[in-house]
């Protein structure tokens, strides 16, 4: 059962992604999740953090790939600085429990960011951007599918990418 926490943004998650009382989860795919992330940006606020984890489910072969190097996550902390954040988001690109590494620091940074508690203007500008580059990461992700479950052009109509979302 999914736990309903405080808090507008926890709350948006909650509306959007629970259902039947909280018994059941609901994954939005990529139009859904553009819109969730619209209505956090505009409800001018900010939260502990959020993780949004994209997925790929192909039905016709009944697989499913995790992409945990494409995950969204923004925290809100009291303090930090400039080497924290560089350190932090460094951290996050080489992770030593997932096969695929991101390369990338310029993604990384837009995966991986930090704002201050209550800072919403850095919170809706960081929003933003991971809603801005969503777009490559899927072109990227669709490859690393293509590759990994050995996809075939019959196969692409019948999958589709969701996102797995979490706040707190």
């Amino acid at each position: 059962m999914l736990k309903k926490n405080r808090g507008k943004i926890n709350e948006i998650v909650y509306n959007n992604t629970a259902y039947y009382n909280g018994n059941y989860r609901h994954y939005p795919t990529i139009t859904g999740l553009k819109v969730i992330v619209d209505e956090i940006i505009e409800s001018n606020s900010t939260t502990e953090y959020i993780r949004i984890t994209p997925f790929y489910i192909n039905e016709v072969l009944d697989r499913q790939i995790e992409f945990e190097e494409y995950m969204f996550f923004i925290e809100c902390r009291d303090w930090f600085d400039e080497k924290i954040q560089e350190m932090h988001i460094l951290e996050c690109v080489d992770p030593i429990d997932t096969p695929r590494a991101l390369s990338d620091l310029r993604i990384g940074a837009a995966l991986y960011p930090l704002c201050k508690n209550e800072d919403v203007d850095a919170f809706k500008n960081a929003l933003q951007k991971y809603k801005d580059i969503l777009n490559e990461l899927l072109l990227k992700m669709m490859d690393i599918a293509k590759s990994e479950m050995d996809l075939k052009e019959e196969h692409l109509p019948f999958g589709y990418f969701c996102f797995e979302i979490h706040s707190g």
